[in-house]
């Protein structure tokens, strides 16, 4: 009978034991590292957001991610129209990053037809984990009129082509909008396709307001701390009726 009992409270503390070494082994995982993705700006806003066929759709979106950036991709697909074409990016500029500003410019075809899509911004970091930020997306048709038009001639120094500046310098941009009605705002953004570090420059403008042809003359400030290399600058003119027009130059900054 001792034997017998003997063997039974060894039975419990074993099974004790492994419910400790268990619950330590629990204890001592490692915490999933953070992974968040969230949109900030898509295409011209409203509900749902827009964008115009032939046309840039601006993005923004602010990711954390603990263990680091491996890879971001963007997807746009309709939900009704299987015949339509996904529109589809991959970045790997923000890889290894811990916070990142995403900050993009996706091309959307002339021939992309009218409709409602959904997007996706998809990180993956590096231990593989994945975060996905969704939104819907109204594809409106292309617009084939010419009411609002944007010529710029001069900016920086140099000429179409090769437009440059320098760091710590005010930036002379100068240029002509015409538009069928009356413009709303300006909206200029310089940012660099490559290091995903480098801090976007940004300036909105209301002084043209109610004018129909505007002569658009400004200094922007170009930090003295601005990494130097090829941006892009963007200028985007909205009217009073809410369509708009982007033109992009290329700018190199030294």
């Amino acid at each position: 009978m001792t034997k017998y009992i003997s063997k039974i409270t060894a039975i419990f503390s074993l099974i004790a034991i492994a419910s400790l070494t268990s619950c330590s082994n629990d204890d001592d995982a490692a915490p999933v590292a953070a992974l968040t993705v969230e949109f900030t700006e898509v295409g011209h806003g409203g509900t749902p957001p827009h964008a115009h066929a032939g046309e840039d759709l601006h993005l923004e979106a602010e990711i954390l991610a603990e263990a680091k950036i491996a890879n971001v991709v963007i997807e746009i697909h309709s939900e009704t129209d299987a015949s339509a074409p996904e529109i589809t990016a991959a970045y790997s500029d923000y890889n290894g990053l811990r916070n990142a500003t995403f900050h993009k410019h996706v091309d959307i075809p002339a021939t992309q037809p009218a409709g409602i899509y959904h997007l996706h911004l998809t990180v993956t970091d590096a231990n593989g984990q994945t975060k996905t930020a969704e939104s819907n997306l109204e594809i409106l048709p292309a617009e084939t009129d010419s009411s609002i038009a944007i010529e710029i001639t001069e900016l920086g120094h140099g000429t179409a082509g090769s437009f440059h500046t320098h760091v710590g310098e005010e930036m002379h941009v100068e240029g002509t909008i015409t538009s069928e009605h009356a413009i709303a705002t300006v909206v200029v953004e310089i940012h660099n396709e490559s290091d995903a570090t480098a801090p976007e420059i940004e300036q909105t403008y209301t002084n043209y307001a109610g004018q129909t042809n505007a002569e658009f003359h400004e200094h922007i400030a170009i930090p003295t701390n601005q990494p130097t290399g090829h941006y892009h600058f963007h200028i985007t003119v909205t009217d009073d009726e809410g369509h708009s027009h982007t033109e992009e130059y290329e700018l190199e900054i030294e």
